[in-house]
């Protein structure tokens, strides 16, 4: 039975005086649908009552005149580049009276100017401020975490992420304890070689101790002894890692939700399917859409770290000494004009007010020097602390 047979029989029941409820629930509809066709049977019971009605409108919508539409457009595109003016249909009609134009009322205007699309937010672009480039070949690390597995608890995973090729690793550590974090940096460099560079948020892991801020904890100096410099972060800035930050999300998309682990040594085993599957199947646009397999494939031998401070054994036996190099911090000055370093601040000149500058620690000659665009353009002492880790 088809819906112009369902009327005529609804109809036929309810002149037979079978009940309302009856009639809808034979035919699986609600009651204003049979009261619908009902009154439309009434209005017309020798007509063609059954049939669909056209639901175009009555009167159609007038048209907006071809001139009115023109002015109406030319004065929005006039205001919209006046950075200060108001654009909105009641700024037209004032800007159409003061030129002795035809008013058009406030629903035209927004129809002229939806139908055009100038309707759509304008995007607000910020003025950005110059941001230091340090080294090409980076690493950037990351720590995430706490994250908990039932029935284990909390653990951290250590992310690292060479922004040249994509190239992943990552490794779970029940705390954050520098020990782990060089394990899992001298694992990582083993396989992958060693950057130019190794650049970090401001955890305090990765800086070392608040009491003693100038003595640098095991991580810095063990980039520092292979020849790698570490270079930390604005503080809250996170975007500035951005591809780690990225690989973070697919991190915890890809694997630790899409997996339930029993503990942590499962978690594991099971990370390093990841960092394979990663590094050979997932592919980047940035790259031509190659994996990091391939781009690794096409780049120069690295130089990779040759030593066994990652060993299990070797846990909390190695001290590294603090000879040389240099570590970055990247800082935005503010009104204030302070270089704000871990527990200690330094007062800057004038002209970096408002600006990106790259403080480099110097750990030969004890002395901190304000970079920016690679020249050095303030210097203040810095007394380094032996204290030995």
């Amino acid at each position: 039975m088809d819906d112009i047979q369902q009327r005529q029989e609804a109809i036929r029941l309810y002149l037979a005086k079978e009940k309302a409820a009856a009639i809808a629930h034979r035919f699986n509809k609600s009651r204003k649908w049979l009261y619908h066709w009902i009154s439309r049977y009434k209005n017309n019971p020798q007509g063609n009552w059954w049939e669909e009605q056209s639901r175009a409108p009555h009167t159609p919508c007038a048209s907006v005149d071809a001139a009115m539409e023109q002015n109406i457009l030319l004065i929005r595109t006039e205001l919209m580049q006046e950075k200060m003016a108001q654009i909105g249909a009641i700024s037209i009609q004032y800007e159409m009276q003061r030129r002795a134009m035809p008013v058009a009322p406030v629903w035209t205007i927004n129809r002229v100017i939806a139908k055009h699309g100038l309707n759509k937010p304008l995007e607000q672009k910020m003025p950005g401020k110059a941001y230091p480039e340090t080294f090409w070949h980076t690493h950037q690390m990351d720590l995430v975490g706490p994250r908990y597995i039932k029935g284990d608890g909390m653990f951290y995973s250590i992310n690292l992420i060479d922004i040249t090729t994509h190239t992943c690793y990552v490794k779970a550590v029940r705390t954050k304890s520098s020990v782990g974090i060089v394990a899992a940096l001298a694992a990582f460099w083993q396989i992958y070689g060693m950057p130019d560079a190794l650049q970090m948020d401001n955890e305090l892991a990765f800086r070392g101790s608040n009491r003693y801020p100038r003595s640098f904890g095991s991580i810095v100096r063990f980039a520092l002894s292979q020849g790698v410099t570490p270079i930390f972060i604005p503080v809250k800035e996170p975007w500035r890692n951005g591809i780690i930050e990225k690989f973070n999300d697919t991190y915890q998309k890809r694997f630790l939700r899409a997996y339930t682990f029993e503990n942590l040594n499962d978690l594991s085993v099971q990370e390093k399917a990841f960092i394979t599957f990663h590094n050979s199947h997932h592919r980047y646009s940035s790259q031509q859409h190659k994996t990091p397999d391939e781009m690794q494939a096409l780049a120069l031998k690295p130089i990779c770290y040759k030593g066994n401070i990652h060993l299990p054994n070797m846990d909390g036996k190695v001290h590294i000494p603090l000879r040389g190099g240099c570590v970055y911090y990247i800082r935005y000055i503010r009104s204030d004009l302070k270089l704000r370093l871990p527990n200690e601040c330094f007062i800057l000149h004038e002209r970096f007010k408002y600006s990106y500058v790259v403080a480099e620690v110097n750990i030969e000659n004890h002395c901190l020097n304000i970079r920016q665009n690679y020249e050095i353009v303030q210097t203040f002492p810095y007394t380094i602390t032996a204290i030995d880790w």
